[in-house]
């Protein structure tokens, strides 16, 4: 999940993290609702791991393509946004800054 993006060097850089189906901890994952697993066509066990915030060049080495070839699959609702940002601020989540 995409939670922010700037230009540096006149290339697109982003801030992630990471969408699961691994089991996590729920200290550490917020649980995606089944109507939005339905809609993006997700893994009933999805998550997304707030304590795990990676930034890159887009797009990174660790993307991975849906079955059409996309790696976008859909827009995270706004909720969903503001609680993956408010634990990373709350918790002083530390940025992993990835190289190419």
């Amino acid at each position: 999940m995409v939670v922010a993006t700037y230009r540096k060097e006149g290339r697109l850089r982003v801030i992630t993290v990471p969408l699961t189906t691994r089991d996590y901890s729920p200290d550490f994952s917020i649980k995606l609702p089944l109507r939005l697993i339905d809609h993006l066509r997700l893994d009933i066990r999805s998550s997304v791991v707030w304590n795990d915030v990676n930034e890159f060049t887009w797009v990174g080495p660790d993307v991975r393509s849906g079955t059409d070839g996309n790696c976008v699959i859909g827009a995270m609702p706004e909720k969903i946004y503001r609680q993956v940002a408010a634990n990373i601020v709350a918790h002083r989540v530390k940025i992993t800054h990835r190289t190419e």
